[in-house]
């Protein structure tokens, strides 16, 4: 059977009357209540929570009360514990549905230029291009100027790889079967059954190189950014010249863009989606 669930049940004896607080006071302490229930535990109980937060047993049986009263939390009848409650899903769920791409990139894209000093980019998938729509210039000498709108193929572009680090031999088959692999560079992939071995490369390894593919002197890293269903949704990309992204370099910038693209995907809500029932 079920635990039965209640939102406004009293949650047990009170040891005392409390101090009176101030109702910044009573705010902040309602919300490090919440802030308890980030854990892994599914349940908690109001003695535990009073002791880990230095709160009277009163203050806290009052503060779970309210917030069960709200449906931010729920009582299970059953054991006197607490979970949290509907209103706590809603708010996730609004918040999810109004996450825009590029507006929760923003910052996180600009951080990764100014902490490594190369350009930066964010890239999405239209056709068989990947297309940048936020561009950041890094801070070190001699960058390798990109512009927002530009269109490079996924052959050729760390970013276009990192898009597709999802597809199987028999989808990028599909997906590049009118790619006309043109050859920009003396690097360039120029055909699909060597893309398709370099793709199982990037697969392994979570991230993607450009090296020399779409312009001379210019290497490129790039990680794949997932929405809250899992999807690759975009990429993140750094890029300098050779003489400084070396091996060594290379391997920096990849795990740099890879955290960045990590976190990105967590803002996105990626990982939550059994939570949100997606």
């Amino acid at each position: 059977m079920g635990s039965k669930m209640s939102y406004a049940t009293d949650p047990g004896p009170e040891d005392g009357p409390a101090p009176r607080e101030s109702g910044t006071q009573a705010l902040d302490r309602a919300l490090n209540v919440l802030l308890a229930f980030r854990g892994t535990d599914t349940e908690r109980k109001v003695s535990d929570v009073s002791r880990e937060l230095g709160l009277h047993k009163s203050t806290a049986s009052r503060l779970f009360r309210a917030l069960a009263d709200a449906g931010f939390l729920q009582r299970n009848e059953e054991n006197g514990n607490y979970r949290l409650g509907v209103t706590v899903f809603e708010l996730g769920a609004r918040y999810l549905a109004g996450l825009d791409l590029h507006a929760v990139a923003r910052p996180l894209v600009h951080r990764l230029a100014e902490e490594e000093g190369e350009s930066v980019n964010l890239s999405v998938l239209e056709g068989l291009d990947a297309i940048s729509i936020h561009v950041v210039q890094g801070t070190r000498n001699l960058q390798l100027v990109s512009r927002l709108g530009r269109r490079i193929p996924l052959w050729c572009s760390a970013a276009g790889k990192a898009l597709l680090i999802d597809q199987d031999e028999a989808h990028l088959r599909s997906t590049l079967a009118s790619a006309p692999f043109t050859a920009l560079t003396a690097n360039t992939i120029t055909d699909l059954d060597t893309f398709v071995a370099r793709m199982a490369t990037v697969r392994q390894q979570g991230w993607a190189l450009n090296d020399q593919e779409s312009e001379e002197g210019l290497r490129v890293v790039a990680a794949p950014v997932r929405d809250r269903h899992g999807r690759v949704t975009g990429a993140i990309s750094v890029s300098g010249p050779i003489f400084r992204l070396d091996e060594a370099r290379v391997a920096e910038l990849a795990a740099a863009a890879c955290r960045t693209a990590d976190e990105l995907s967590r803002q996105l809500g990626y990982g939550f989606g059994d939570v949100w029932g997606d």
